[in-house]
């Protein structure tokens, strides 16, 4: 009975303990609130508004204010940065660094590592390959330092640091296998240039035992055979990439025409090329296809394509070219003009309208990329230029 009571008279001393606690915490939070600068809710404000400018002028009266508010100067740092403003960037950081109420080195290598991506924003790759070396024994940072600096080696072409960096960055949840095949294959496209083929062929066989999949590396390896004079050998590799992933095949159809043509094969290539047109109606080889049709098979075999791709994939390239095809079909001079007008007409609309596309971050060129310049994604880009 006696523990009843107590109970019953503790229970509500509780609850006013924690009223009492509460009611003094909100008290503080409103002091603070109440302490807070005016211009911070202005630049919330002109951030929310897109007004950059604005937001940047009220941070930085704030922190020349109230220098102890070592967040506040954080945001103005990235918010510099994204303005472009990369030496105003540097500048504060810079000053942070010195700064009377910044002690614990944790914060230091937080600051330090902004001051690299500005220094990278900046062009001046080397001042931030240094600060993120000297970062990378920190067990906070160390892991971020390590991933901008395989950007920078990228940006800097320097693959073969790339490379070292994703031996140390790699995991059991990301292997990097497919960006080291691509390294590989950037130090290969060297050493073609220069003809060094043995080496090339080393780096291309490394990116095959990374990335069996790597389309790239057999096309590589076809040109090497080509510039070889190894003919059936460059065919052989580059069909390969029909099992490998057939979207690539636009980029090796006139290679593997070339190499026929050496070998005096023209009728094996035209078998060749039309098993790929029934096999993959949706590549985008439509002109290629056409011109050796028309310069090396008959008239009719050339319209009974263009009409059967039409069907497969209706667009305006198509349309356009059996227009050229069937012009001399026409008698009069009237009817030439009307037709190749319409056929300028539709060329110029597939033109606006075809790109290569990143499927990561939307990017659209005229031209291939195997690295997305935007994003910088690998083998994001999609091959087949199509219209959308």
């Amino acid at each position: 009975m006696d523990l009843l009571i107590i109970w019953l008279i503790i229970t509500p001393l509780f609850f006013a303990f924690g009223w009492i606690a509460g009611r003094i915490d909100m008290k503080v939070v409103l002091k603070q609130a109440k302490q807070l600068p005016q211009r911070i809710f202005d630049s919330v404000d002109a951030m929310v508004d897109g007004k950059t400018g604005i937001a940047k002028d009220e941070l930085k009266q704030v922190v020349e204010q109230e220098p102890q508010f070592i967040d506040l100067q954080f945001s103005l740092g990235r918010l510099y940065r994204k303005r472009g403003e990369n030496d105003l960037a540097i500048n504060l950081h810079s000053k942070m660094l010195t700064s009377q109420y910044i002690f614990s080195e944790e914060t230091k290598d937080k600051i330090r590592l902004e001051l690299a991506q500005d220094f990278q924003r900046a062009g001046l790759i080397d001042r931030s390959e240094s600060l993120l070396i000297n970062l990378l024994n920190s067990q906070i940072y160390g892991h971020e330092a390590l991933q901008m600096l395989l950007i920078i080696y990228q940006q800097d072409k320097n693959w073969q640091g790339a490379i070292d960096i994703t031996k140390k960055l790699s995991s059991s949840d990301y292997s990097y296998h497919l960006e080291v095949a691509e390294f590989n294959c950037e130090l290969a496209q060297g050493e073609i240039i220069k003809s060094n083929y043995d080496k090339a062929i080393e780096y291309i066989k490394t990116a095959l035992e990374v990335n069996r999949k790597c389309v790239r590396a057999n096309i590589l390896l076809g040109e090497v055979y080509f510039n070889l004079e190894k003919y059936a050998e460059a065919i052989q590799t580059w069909q390969l990439i029909e099992k490998q992933n057939y979207n690539y095949l636009p980029l090796v159809i006139d290679k593997i025409f070339e190499a026929y043509v050496r070998l005096d094969q023209i009728k094996e290539c035209l078998t060749l090329i039309k098993g790929y047109v029934t096999l993959f109606p949706n590549l985008n080889m439509h002109d290629f296809i056409y011109r050796k049709l028309l310069n090396y098979d008959t008239f009719d075999a050339t319209v009974d394509y263009l009409r059967k791709a039409m069907i497969a994939t209706p667009n305006s390239k198509i349309a356009a070219l059996l227009i050229d095809v069937q012009l001399n079909l026409l008698t009069t001079i009237e009817g030439k003009a009307d037709a190749e007008r319409v056929k300028t007409l539709l060329l110029k609309y597939n033109d606006k309208l075809s790109s290569y596309n990143c499927g990561c971050c939307n990017f659209k060129s005229k031209t291939f990329f195997w690295q997305c310049p935007a994003c910088y994604s690998w083998e994001s880009i999609s091959p087949n230029n199509i219209e959308s």
